[in-house]
């Protein structure tokens, strides 16, 4: 497996929070990472720490549609991690149960094609955000969805499109903290009794370990 993954070669650009167990004992260390391509034979992952090539390995991936579970083997490991990013590995699925085979090829075939590859995963939770601009209040809100690459965030007040914030999230895990751009908002302004103005922001600063955490959140949901 490389980094060079395309729809010819049956590989997509789909990133997934991932969880990752040794199969040698019950009791083996539970590693996070996130995806970087996906297809039906096997994945490539960046993770937090080194596998050993050939080690059995069971794997956890968060899907929109739930939790994929699959048993594999590592067949190499990458360059050292840099700071934006893991160790990324090759893993090969072996004997796949036919359900979560099914469940595979169906997330395969629902977001094989998209551009956006980052899957957005429901989350609720509260978040403080910081507008950077001019000398606005902070604002509480909850997300919607989280993906790798950004969220939806909910709130009582309209932020414009192109606005900057720091964005602070209080998960099961502890906080999270994280930079962001609104790239859309709901028209109008949140009404009494009504429902409350969602944005679409795309994260610009998501340092790796705040990246492994939110992983951690997404992958095993309290």
């Amino acid at each position: 497996m490389t980094g060079a993954m395309n729809r010819s070669s049956g590989r997509y650009r789909i990133h997934l929070p991932v969880v990752h167990r040794g199969m040698v004992s019950p009791s083996s260390p539970v590693g996070v990472g996130w995806t970087r391509d996906l297809s039906e034979k096997g994945v490539c992952v960046e993770l937090s720490q080194r596998l050993r090539p050939k080690q059995s390995v069971r794997i956890r991936l968060q899907t929109d549609g739930g939790p994929i579970d699959i048993a594999g083997t590592v067949a190499w490991s990458g360059a050292p991690p840099t700071a934006q990013g893991g160790i990324p590995h090759g893993v090969e699925f072996g004997d796949v149960a036919a359900e979560q085979l099914l469940a595979l090829k169906e997330l395969l075939l629902r977001k094989g094609d998209a551009r956006q590859t980052g899957i957005r995963l429901p989350l609720e939770v509260a978040v403080t955000c910081c507008p950077h601009e001019g000398s606005r209040r902070s604002l509480e809100g909850t997300t919607g969805d989280i993906s790798q690459g950004g969220m939806l965030l909910v709130l009582q007040e309209r932020l414009e499109p192109g606005m900057t914030l720091t964005l602070t999230l209080r998960t099961p895990g502890g906080p999270l903290t994280a930079e962001g751009t609104v790239i859309w908002a709901d028209p109008g302004k949140a009404k009494a009794g009504a429902a409350a103005i969602r944005h679409g922001i795309r994260f610009t600063a998501l340092g790796w370990s705040t990246s492994l955490s939110l992983g951690l959140v997404l992958a095993e949901p309290a």
